[in-house]
């Protein structure tokens, strides 16, 4: 489709990248992803990029927006997205934070396709000032052969693009994704990890199965954290990574995070959020995601309680 052959970005006054499709105007919105320390200072580790449309100045949902896609355009409309969290993230003043977004095998036809996508997104992020190993790409489980989703994935990795495996849940098909794909990060699924900390039997399958990831070298991410008690549990079977509104709810670009959460060595003293009951989440020196500089700085922490029955 012509008008999105070469999608038109608008840039405010503040630096901020804006789109459109058809009559809907898009917008980046950040949630951020936090590790905590044993002292209890909270970091930023990274964020999710969300897309938020708006139509004649009113919100519309993202199921709403995307139902609205035209299927041919649909390819199309998932770079776009892309390519504007992309740009957005290189104006947040974060220098280490990674950048999580989505892709959706399903939508790649042919392999020129796949090759085409992985060069534009490297050249995209290039440009933004970030690093490819900043940009954990999120592989859906819509769609896509087996085929198509290891020329994707190789193609990212080639590129030094980070992997997560999104919704994880336990599922055969979960566990066999991430055997072939061997992701960076494994993001939980919220609903499944919500179901599974109301009994004590899933407690303690959810906290041999983080131990298990870890063991492995695979940053756990638990996401859609609500209330106090998931975060307390994050803690207790280590957990490395957590996002929901518990912590932060997501803003639109630029956001207010530099200021309320700044990266260690803005300023003397490292940002500390205050939580009804204090999280401590390990920090592994293998962890892809610890900001460069952290490295070597961070002592190894693993988990040392072995296999068997457990309580999480």
């Amino acid at each position: 489709m012509d008008r999105l052959s070469q999608p038109h970005f608008l840039e405010d006054d503040r630096g901020i990248f804006t789109s459109s499709y058809g009559p809907f105007m898009l917008r980046s919105a950040f949630q951020p992803i936090f590790s905590q320390n044993a002292e209890g200072h909270l970091t930023i580790e990274a964020f999710e990029a969300l897309i938020r449309a708006q139509r004649g100045g009113e919100p519309v949902s993202p199921h709403h927006f995307f139902s609205m896609v035209e299927p041919a355009d649909s390819l199309a409309i998932d770079t776009l997205c892309r390519e504007l969290h992309i740009r957005n993230m290189g104006r947040l003043n974060r220098r280490h934070a990674r950048l999580f977004i989505n892709f959706n095998p399903g939508l790649f036809t042919a392999g020129a396709s796949i090759e085409a996508e992985v060069a534009h997104m490297l050249d995209v992020t290039l440009q933004a000032g970030l690093r490819p190993s900043r940009i954990v790409c999120e592989i859906t489980e819509q769609g896509g052969d087996a085929a198509t989703i290891d020329q994707l994935v190789g193609g990212l990795r080639r590129s030094m693009f980070k992997i997560a495996v999104d919704d994880f849940g336990a599922e055969d098909s979960d566990i066999a994704r991430v055997d072939k794909l061997q992701p960076d990060v494994v993001k939980f699924d919220s609903a499944w990890v919500r179901r599974f900390t109301e009994t004590s039997p899933g407690r303690s399958l959810l906290e041999l199965m983080v131990s298990q990831f870890i063991d492995r070298g695979i940053t756990v991410l638990f996401e859609g954290l609500e209330e106090d008690d998931q975060i307390d549990f994050c803690r207790e079977v280590g957990v490395q990574l957590m996002q929901g509104f518990a912590l932060a709810r997501p803003e639109l670009a630029p956001t207010t995070f530099h200021e309320r959460f700044p990266e260690q060595g803005d300023r003397a003293e490292p940002p500390v959020m205050s939580l009804p009951r204090r999280l401590v989440a390990p920090q592994l020196t293998d962890n892809p995601l610890l900001p460069d500089p952290q490295r070597g700085a961070v002592a190894a922490r693993r988990r040392s309680v072995p296999f068997g029955r457990r309580s999480r």
